[in-house]
């Protein structure tokens, strides 16, 4: 991501290139990936279309940087700081708190992409943005799997509950507001709730009703 990050000269001037990916994640959402032209993109960003090709060299390849972009996001505001914690579920409390930071709160629209263009990636690019997305699911899987084994949980199986907690964090880009009358801490600490008591039972029951007591 080292080129994506450097600012680039054109007859436009100075403009970094991931304003240039943040503001095509905007318009590809509102527009979808279709109906999106590189007119439209240049345009939202500010740019000649030569220039908008100065940084990018098809619709095609500006989509698998964003969706790439939006990985490596991922990887630093969320995996990161993951690293370290040691507690499993002291981990999953905050990979929940993490995860929808940076969809809710700094509204990166890149990463809410993620799940609904790749079918429209060449085969290669694809199979390499689907791979760093199994990588994330593999993480949380196993976080949960952790979770799980200190609590002597036997009945939830880690992948899917990874994929049903994805899903139900993924998802929130598409009812937020932030004028709503839920804050992001709202959110934050009802997700938490609804997913540890739903895997772990009446173990986080007890764990926060003996944390309130402390």
């Amino acid at each position: 991501m080292r080129e994506k990050r450097q600012k680039r000269q054109s007859g436009n001037g100075d403009f970094t290139r991931n304003r240039v990916f943040e503001v095509a994640a905007e318009v590809f959402h509102r527009k979808g990936y279709d109906n999106t032209s590189m007119s439209d993109v240049a345009s939202a960003a500010g740019l000649t279309k030569a220039g908008l090709y100065h940084h990018i060299s098809s619709k095609e390849s500006l989509l698998y940087t964003v969706l790439d972009y939006g990985l490596d996001l991922t990887e630093a505001y969320v995996i990161r700081p993951l690293a370290g914690i040691s507690d499993p579920l002291e981990r999953l409390e905050t990979m929940i708190d993490l995860h929808l930071r940076l969809v809710l709160e700094e509204r990166n629209l890149e990463v809410t992409g993620l799940l609904h263009e790749c079918r429209t990636l060449s085969a290669s690019d694809r199979s390499r943005i689907n791979r760093r997305k199994k990588e994330y699911v593999r993480m949380a899987a196993g976080i949960i799997a952790d979770v799980t084994k200190k609590y002597n949980v036997k009945d939830v199986d880690p992948k899917l509950a990874a994929y049903a907690l994805l899903g139900m964090l993924n998802w929130t880009y598409q009812w937020y507001k932030t004028s709503g009358s839920s804050t992001r801490e709202e959110i934050v600490r009802t997700f938490q709730r609804i997913f540890l008591q739903g895997i772990l039972g009446s173990a986080w029951v007890d764990r926060q009703a003996n944390a309130t007591a402390h």
